[in-house]
């Protein structure tokens, strides 16, 4: 005749089978459920993209381009079936018709930004207007290093609000029809959080876009103007550091891919022969990265 288990052995066995029901429910359970932690839109080895860096923070294994400061980081600004677009400057025009006239031989949308009072301002930007190309006011701003020769109209820290505001409706007055600004030199006054809400300020009452020439790394333009409601962008790429063939085409082509990848880019360029020269060679190159050229004030946001 068997023995009946003791009180003690009673608890011993309802509790290992306790155990032992737990784990079977919670094995199920993970079976169940495993599948779905897979995002079922994703096939295998694809890997997710990464979400933009904090403006004016470049990831750390990102590579360091070749421009006097960094380019911003990427940020993607394409709505879902967008096009991609580039959006080239040429800077520092004004001094002489004749690149000017290069530049509207190359029949492709390139923005014209002209210096205010130098030898050939007003003739350029009508010049730029006639063969159909955007004209912007490429604005002087104070540098960190004082040039040789302070550039006429430049605008500096410890200007008053009212100085401002008459030196720059000055310059735009230079420049008859820009649609935009964008800074030239400028290192000490885009990183002044004082005096560049004050600049944008007087481009917001005239209805002018802003590209940020990103001539220092510190600059806080872009995100002023997107703060005040200015339509803006940024540099992404200066596209003739080195005044080579190569090397300018191999900028051009950098500016076209982070335009595929991102929706936008912005160019910046010179105009040097070399520079001229490279953009007639290379600008056809845009559809094979699916980009389209266009000018600044259809990039801005």
């Amino acid at each position: 005749m068997r023995r009946p288990l003791s009180p003690i052995l009673r608890l011993l066995a309802a509790g290992a089978f306790g155990v032992l029901l737990i784990v079977i429910v919670t094995r199920r359970a993970w079976r169940e459920e495993a599948p779905a932690s897979r995002p079922a839109s994703h096939p295998p080895h694809v890997t997710e993209p990464r979400a933009p860096a904090p403006p004016g923070r470049p990831r750390p294994d990102a590579r360091a381009p070749a421009a006097k400061t960094p380019a911003p980081p990427t940020r993607m600004l394409r709505a879902p079936g967008e096009p991609a677009r580039a959006a080239i400057i040429m800077d520092d025009l004004g001094n002489s018709l004749e690149p000017l006239q290069e530049l509207c031989a190359l029949g492709a949308k390139v923005t014209a930004s002209i210096l205010p009072f130098a030898a050939e301002t007003r003739p350029s930007a009508e010049a730029a207007k006639a063969c159909g190309l955007e004209v912007m006011l490429h604005l002087p701003l104070e540098s960190l290093t004082p040039p040789a020769r302070t550039p006429t109209g430049t605008i500096s820290s410890g200007m008053s609000g009212e100085e401002v505001r008459a030196d720059i409706l000055a310059c735009i007055e230079q420049v008859p029809g820009c649609r935009g600004v964008n800074n030239h030199a400028g290192s000490k006054a885009t990183e002044d959080t004082v005096l560049m809400p004050e600049i944008l300020g007087v481009l917001r009452s005239k209805g002018l876009y802003f590209i940020d020439s990103r001539t220092t790394s510190a600059t806080v333009a872009y995100e002023t103007a997107r703060a005040l409601g200015v339509p803006a962008a940024e540099r992404n790429v200066f596209l003739d550091v080195v005044l080579e063939d190569g090397a300018i085409k191999s900028r051009i082509e950098e500016l076209f891919r982070i335009a595929r990848d991102a929706g936008r880019a912005v160019g910046i360029c010179h105009p040097k022969p070399e520079t001229l020269a490279a953009l007639r060679k290379y600008l056809g190159l845009a559809p094979a990265y699916g980009v389209t050229l266009v000018f600044a004030s259809e990039i801005v946001d």
